[in-house]
């Protein structure tokens, strides 16, 4: 007999797999033809990498697999090298190691060396060269270091994998203190979300609220979820990454617009705030892996899953999202038109979890907290976290 996590989702005619499919096809395939319609950047950055770890995750539902092929052309155009921004500090910034992600699971699934030896050597390099600056977002001397919330999302998940290829503990050590770290410098205690970076801290927005980005908020869920893809379970670091988790979560669950996005300012209230839907799409992806990994209780955490889907499917027109905030650090306006390559990435990430099979989906039980971090925290599941495709 299975018991099926996301029974109350799958249900939805709109959320059934077919339509989550059909939906995230439209999206992956307008974003690989339309490229020129977003800035232009190098095929490692950010942006792009954002897209393709959708993609990615993506291509491992049952049916997907095509868009290995997709994966595998970037990274022979690429040469299969990690980014190297000539804006900030080269070798350390987070931002170059997101593509790292995307060559991982390329290598998880070709088995070809080739694909993360560039990775590799670089965070060798930053192991044999640790980074000797403070977190304080003076100037860019910190983006050697993970000092702002979207780093969660770009950095660790890279050295986790790592670690876990090389069977080889510096990597994991290293990614472990330095997240540490950023939780400690940039988590709002009392909110459970973090700020951007440190300028925002103790600042206020046009409706007295703290500043506390969407987007930004998104990233460290998506990133969690991503890093604890990569810790085995009984690992002694999980843990505390599980706690944390659960408890923005919670805290996410709860600032969900009437219309089912996500704000760009989380703590505006909803009839000034503006819905947006990068945010959307992260947030969504990480509160349906954590009901997917057993971490989240899903009578309680489905309702909002199906009304962020469908938030996002309703800024879909042919294959093109809308409501995407530009590049930037900061709440700000966003137009019903407006798109960028990490919001399909983030649309991709969600369909990943809502697309796959039911049978997939389910066998989870609630977890048992370890201990309370938040109220309504998940439960203990007795099945292993999520690892890549074979």
């Amino acid at each position: 007999m299975k018991a099926i996590a996301l029974t109350a989702i799958l249900l939805s005619a709109s959320l059934a797999p077919e339509i989550v499919r059909d939906t995230a096809q439209q999206v992956a395939n307008w974003q690989m033809s339309h490229f020129h319609e977003v800035p232009q950047a190098p095929e490692t950055d950010w942006t792009r990498a954002a897209f393709y770890i959708g993609l990615a995750r993506w291509a491992e539902t049952p049916g997907q697999m095509r868009y290995f092929d997709a994966i595998r052309e970037l990274g022979e155009r690429t040469g299969w090298q990690i980014g190297n921004s000539n804006w900030a500090p080269p070798i350390y910034l987070a931002d170059d190691h997101a593509i790292g992600q995307v060559y991982i699971a390329a290598y998880d699934h070709f088995g070809d060396r080739r694909m993360i030896e560039a990775t590799v050597q670089r965070l060798e390099y930053i192991l044999q060269h640790p980074p000797q600056v403070s977190l304080e977002f003076d100037n860019a001397k910190c983006l050697q270091r993970w000092c702002w919330s979207d780093a969660v999302f770009m950095g660790p998940a890279t050295w986790f994998g790592i670690a876990r290829i090389q069977k080889d503990q510096r990597f994991r050590d290293y990614a472990d203190r330095e997240f540490w770290a950023t939780k400690d410098f940039l988590f709002d205690s009392q909110e459970h979300l973090f700020y951007r970076d440190s300028r925002f801290i103790g600042k206020t927005g046009a409706q007295g609220e703290k500043i506390l980005w969407g987007r930004g908020n998104g990233w460290v869920l998506a990133g969690l979820v991503n890093i604890l893809r990569e810790l085995r379970p009984g690992d002694p670091l999980r843990e505390k990454y599980v706690n944390l988790f659960v408890a923005i979560a919670d805290r996410v669950a709860s600032l969900q617009r009437p219309d089912g996005f996500w704000s760009t300012s989380l703590l505006a209230p909803p009839d000034v705030g503006t819905p947006e839907s990068s945010c959307t799409g992260l947030l969504t992806y990480g509160l349906a892996a954590g009901v997917r990994m057993g971490l989240l209780d899903a009578k309680r955490f489905s309702p909002v899953i199906e009304r962020g889907w469908r938030a996002l499917a309703s800024a879909v027109v042919n294959g093109r999202l809308g409501r995407v905030q530009q590049i930037g650090d900061r709440p700000d306006t966003v137009q019903i038109t407006d798109t960028q390559l990490y919001g399909s990435g983030a649309l991709l990430l969600a369909a990943s979890e809502l697309g796959r099979e039911a049978n997939e989906l389910g066998s989870r039980q609630p977890r048992k907290p370890a201990a309370r971090v938040f109220p309504g925290s998940g439960r203990r599941s007795p099945y292993p976290a999520f690892r890549p495709a074979p």
